[in-house]
């Protein structure tokens, strides 16, 4: 072996090094990385000398790491992988463009999160820029399988195939509307005598509750089905017209406190939605940053939400 460099060795040999460990062998690691075997071949040997030490055992075709380049090898790729990592997240927090985020999200979900979320964000160096996409279900779940949305806020999916679902909290499900004459908690048989706006049956709302009144031997046909929740809201908040909902109780908590309608909890625990964070299952993970105070926002409304009982 020729004498040992000690001025150091060149990265890049250490990346080749790897391919070749990795990859069995010097025609397939060559393939890999894009460059010419012969060239390859030299760049190792050219490791080798500088190391003072033969890191392969070479049979055929095949090429086995040495009893030195096995503890090379697990040595490089760890500071390599950290490395990695370091200029990876310094192009994420620096990089002229921030990079761009497509979230999706209900819009029950949005006032619990969108504006917390975006303001915890702003300023951060190595911010994403988020652009939202408001959105039924339903409709996240085709976009996210389109390849449209990097991640979304929506009801826990039990048909999730394809996509990644981390529940983050579960809260109660209210009437909502003038509601006069009413006790504060609501028996479901007392909901088919309401006037009532529900989503049509392609939204997780409507299915929760179809659900949970088919689970009792029950069926609500709702006076009108209607799929904008703006729309829904200014309705209900008429009491000429006699209309009430249902809804997740901090989607219309602030309205309520305002005065605007009147909520009633519904006595029943079936009563309930579960908000999940949705990702592609074959797709790397969305920004950090994002995920973060994704993750830290749930877990502040959960010590503020009330619990479902």
């Amino acid at each position: 072996m020729a004498r040992i460099d000690r001025t150091g060795v060149d990265f890049r040999r250490l990346r080749y090094f790897l391919a070749v460990c990795d990859h069995g062998g010097f025609s397939r690691a060559a393939k890999e990385v894009g460059i010419a075997q012969p060239a390859l071949t030299r760049q190792v040997q050219l490791l080798e000398q500088e190391l003072g030490l033969p890191l392969f055992t070479r049979n055929g075709r095949s090429a086995v790491p040495s009893e030195a380049g096995q503890s090379l090898q697990s040595e490089v790729r760890r500071h390599i992988e950290g490395l990695d990592a370091v200029v990876g997240q310094l192009r994420r927090n620096f990089a002229a463009e921030p990079l761009r985020v497509t979230l999706g999200i209900c819009p029950t979900i949005a006032p619990l999160f969108l504006d917390p979320v975006q303001d915890a964000l702003r300023g951060q160096p190595g911010c994403p820029a988020l652009q939202v996409i408001e959105a039924y279900s339903g409709d996240l779940r085709s976009l996210m399988r389109a390849g449209q949305l990097d991640l979304a806020l929506s009801y826990a999916l039990s048909d999730a195939e394809g996509l990644t679902a981390t529940p983050l909290l579960t809260e109660r499900l209210v009437l909502v509307g003038g509601l006069s004459g009413l006790p504060d908690r609501v028996a479901l048989p007392e909901l088919a005598r309401l006037k009532l706006i529900l989503p049509s049956r392609i939204h997780a709302l409507r299915r929760i509750i179809d659900a949970a009144c088919a689970a009792r031997g029950l069926s609500i046909v709702p006076a009108l089905e209607l799929d904008s929740l703006g729309a829904v809201k200014a309705l209900i908040a008429d009491p000429a017209a006699g209309y009430a909902t249902i809804l997740p109780l901090h989607s219309v908590l602030r309205e309520a406190q305002a005065g605007a309608f009147a909520l009633r909890l519904i006595d029943d625990t079936a009563m309930q939605r579960t908000i999940a964070l949705l990702v592609p299952a074959a797709a790397p993970d969305p920004h950090p940053l994002l995920l973060d105070e994704i993750a830290r926002r749930a877990a502040t409304l959960r010590a503020s939400l009330q619990p479902v009982s």
